[in-house]
């Protein structure tokens, strides 16, 4: 139990890491949408939500929330600083792992069409819910991008969704 535990972990921090080096980044210039770059951590977060229970949910949403908490820089374009927001992903992070691992048993978490659907939805509500945060909290930005990240995401989702079972080989923990 301790080793599946510790290599789940290893395998939040690799997510986590993917993201932060801005793995498989894509830039349209001409869109001027900036850098959009899949959410590995999120996704992450959505296989295990959808392969265990909540409660893995919630605890992998935490950790996956803190480490995107620690890194993340939110710029502050009236005077070019940068303004760190803690506890943002670690507030929304576990509430969407507790919500997919409540409603797993209601999918197909093995249908391609389903994959992709949830991901783009959570990574959607997700991205809506940080956004609305912060802008409590700071202001709120038009740049913010919602649409672009989340279907880059989706359309990743099922690459990762068939890498993570081959990595952990189980369909439950």
């Amino acid at each position: 139990m301790l080793i599946e535990i510790l290599v789940i972990f290893i395998g939040l921090i690799f997510s986590y890491f993917l993201k932060d080096i801005n793995f498989l980044s894509l830039q349209f210039d001409f869109l001027k949408t900036g850098s959009i770059y899949p959410d590995f951590l999120l996704i992450f977060l959505i296989y295990f939500s959808l392969r265990t229970n909540e409660m893995w949910g919630i605890w992998l949403g935490f950790f996956g929330g803190l480490l995107e908490d620690t890194t993340i820089l939110n710029f502050h374009s009236n005077n070019s600083e940068y303004i760190q927001l803690i506890g943002i992903h670690t507030l929304i992070y576990p509430i969407m792992g507790f919500i997919l691992g409540k409603i797993n048993r209601y999918l197909d978490i093995d249908n391609i069409r389903t994959i992709i659907f949830v991901t783009f939805v959570t990574s959607l509500l997700t991205r809506l819910m940080i956004w609305f945060i912060m802008g409590i909290i700071e202001e709120f930005y038009q740049s913010y991008a919602f649409i672009g990240p989340s279907i880059y995401t989706s359309i990743l989702a099922p690459v990762w969704f068939f890498l993570l079972k081959w990595i952990y080989h189980k369909n439950e923990l």
